[in-house]
């Protein structure tokens, strides 16, 4: 909720706090009565009083200011401002009554919501509003957006505003820029007042805003095909032309030219497979193919399978015997 504070030389309500007395009685009470006069309109800003233009108050004539005090009207003073060339309305305070007699000053924002022009007449007639609890807002450009804290900006900027009517377009004065600002909807009239009331503020989208396009994600045929493209390799694209050192050469000795393997005229060489690479390599390092612990041996060595080193018993001829030379036994001479 924003709380807006407004009211001009009859500002605020409450008893004794105006000029002629608070509450709902007059100077002189009495039953009610009815403020309706037309005026001249002109900018505020042949006053001198250019701050006017960030609220909008008008400045009446001092005729004015008798003529109210004898009527029983209530406090603060609002207005309704008319144009009776056209069909158009809006609320106002009062700011002062200083104004030349015959005349009104009114912010130029509001003269052309009405479609004045400086020298027609205008009609003020007094009224009544009731406190606004809610109002929408919506920006005419999006440029609003772009403002660090706009919603703190409007509510020091409301506070210079005592009414608020559907359809008006307010103009908002920040950073040397004017911001116009379209009242939506207001509750729980189309034609409130925000002098010392608690308003909660809601905002529209900008007119010119417009939601960011959402991209889909691509199809499976959409993606086949683009896979397709990418796997499809664009045709060699033969050179035209006439080919630079594309003549014969010969030899001093008159022996035949052994062609290289590659050269402009037979075009590039073909790629070498990966068997003829791994045998140079193997040629070339022949650690290459060492295999750890030890040299495998393809062929049995000798005597394999033989016995002595199969373990199998009877598979070949005992070894023979070793005879003993000193053995035998021994005779006595006699």
């Amino acid at each position: 909720a924003i709380a807006m504070f407004g009211g001009g030389f009859f500002g605020g309500g409450g008893g004794g706090g105006a000029a002629f007395g608070g509450g709902d009685g007059g100077f002189f009470g009495g039953g009610p009565g009815r403020f309706d006069h037309q005026y001249q309109a002109f900018p505020v800003a042949c006053t001198g009083k250019e701050d006017l233009e960030k609220g909008n108050k008008i400045i009446l004539p001092q005729s004015a200011l008798d003529h109210l005090a004898r009527l029983n009207i209530s406090y603060p003073m609002l207005f309704e401002v008319s144009n009776p060339g056209a069909a158009r309305r809006t609320h106002c305070g009062v700011q002062e009554f200083s104004a030349e007699e015959g005349m009104c000053y009114l912010p130029y924002w509001m003269m052309c919501n009405l479609l004045l022009q400086e020298g027609d007449l205008v009609k003020i007639t007094n009224t009544s509003l009731p406190k606004g609890t809610f109002v929408k807002l919506q920006p005419v450009s999006s440029e609003f957006l772009d403002i660090h804290n706009p919603r703190a900006v409007l509510e020091n900027s409301l506070r210079n505003f005592a009414t608020l009517t559907v359809g008006d377009c307010i103009v908002i004065d920040y950073n040397s820029r004017k911001y116009e600002i379209e009242i939506v909807e207001c509750k729980p009239a189309k034609a409130i007042s925000i002098i010392e009331a608690d308003v909660n503020v809601d905002f529209a989208p900008p007119k010119d805003y417009k939601e960011p396009e959402r991209q889909t994600a691509p199809s499976g045929s959409n993606f086949a095909s683009k896979e397709e493209a990418e796997e499809i390799e664009p045709e060699p694209v033969e050179e035209k032309g006439p080919k630079l050192f594309g003549g014969a050469g010969q030899r001093v000795d008159g022996k035949a030219l052994k062609t290289p393997q590659a050269s402009p005229s037979l075009g590039p060489a073909p790629s070498p497979s990966v068997e003829e690479e791994e045998k140079k390599l193997d040629l070339k390092m022949p650690w290459r193919k060492r295999l750890r612990k030890g040299v495998k041996r393809v062929d049995p060595p000798y005597g394999f399978n033989m016995g002595h080193m199969s373990a199998q018993k009877g598979a070949a001829p005992l070894p023979k015997p070793v005879e003993d030379l000193w053995g035998g036994s021994s005779n006595v001479l006699q």
